[in-house]
């Protein structure tokens, strides 16, 4: 159980700022290969992929503070933070679990990321309507720190996921509520 809970924190990190996520998870992988020690993890943990993802984390953290180029990026992002959340939930359980557990675990995690991604793009829109794109640099240093806190967190306290996926959910419905209540006037 706890290794399905952190294939689906890391797939809700993975939704919020796929290469944090992805960041942390390889760098975990490569420094405690006892931990995880599938093929994808090691793929996530081999040098030009860590290379890669940190080069990604870069242009995304610099893409954030532009509400213009952001949205572009959350729009190509819909397609890819899924597969990501689905690739590092596989990585993350496929050490130790059977393979019918592994494909489960995938699917969830790809889908807390499609919820969170879709969670994190919607108040990325709210807060360009309603700030001008002033807030969004500080929502993406937010973002960015939950999902290095998040992935840390899922690795190590895979319980308190639970919490967290509670926690997701209750902030997606206040946030379709406060659009649904604008929409209305």
């Amino acid at each position: 159980m706890m290794t399905l809970l952190t294939s689906v924190g890391l797939g809700l990190g993975a939704g919020v700022n796929t290469y944090a996520t992805l960041l942390v998870f390889g760098l975990l992988a490569r420094l405690k290969p006892g931990t995880f020690s599938g093929d994808m993890a090691h793929f996530f943990s081999s040098t030009p992929v860590l290379i890669v993802v940190g080069v990604l984390y870069t242009i995304e953290f610099v893409a954030d503070k532009f509400p213009a180029v952001d949205h572009v990026w959350d729009v190509v992002h819909t397609f890819i933070r899924p597969a990501a959340g689905a690739l590092v939930g596989w990585a993350a359980a496929s050490h130790n679990l059977p393979q019918s557990w592994v494909i489960l675990a995938s699917v969830i995690a790809g889908g807390a990321a499609l919820t969170t991604h879709a969670a994190k793009s919607s108040l990325r829109v709210a807060s360009t309507a309603t700030t001008a794109g002033v807030a969004n640099p500080i929502l993406s240093i937010v973002e960015d720190l939950f999902a290095f806190v998040n992935a840390i967190v899922a690795i190590f306290l895979p319980a308190l996921v639970a919490v967290m996926i509670v926690l997701v959910v209750i902030t997606f419905l206040i946030l379709m509520r406060r659009y649904r209540k604008r929409e209305s006037f």
